[in-house]
């Protein structure tokens, strides 16, 4: 099946459930990158998930919340601090 085929038959299931003309194939291709990373999953295997050459790329398809954001700006402050309590 190509991909013009297999989107034409994800819009008209798409259609026929009701669901928003937002929701495309693209969209979930967006959506499967953020949920990867928010997960824990290496940026790498996510860059190889999609097949791009460059992080740079991946980075593009990423729509992370603000929570997930959060988060590692915390995990970072606290592995910054530890190496400072260690004598690093």
């Amino acid at each position: 099946m190509t991909l013009n085929a297999l989107g034409r038959s994800f819009t008209a299931f798409r259609q026929r459930a009701g669901l928003p003309a937002e929701l495309s194939l693209h969209a979930l291709r967006h959506s499967y990158t953020t949920h990867l990373l928010e997960a824990g999953y290496d940026p790498l295997f996510v860059q190889e998930q999609l097949g791009h050459s460059y992080a740079s790329t991946t980075s593009l398809y990423t729509s992370v919340s603000s929570d997930f954001k959060q988060r590692v700006v915390q995990q970072m402050i606290t592995r910054r601090l530890r190496m400072e309590d260690s004598g690093g």
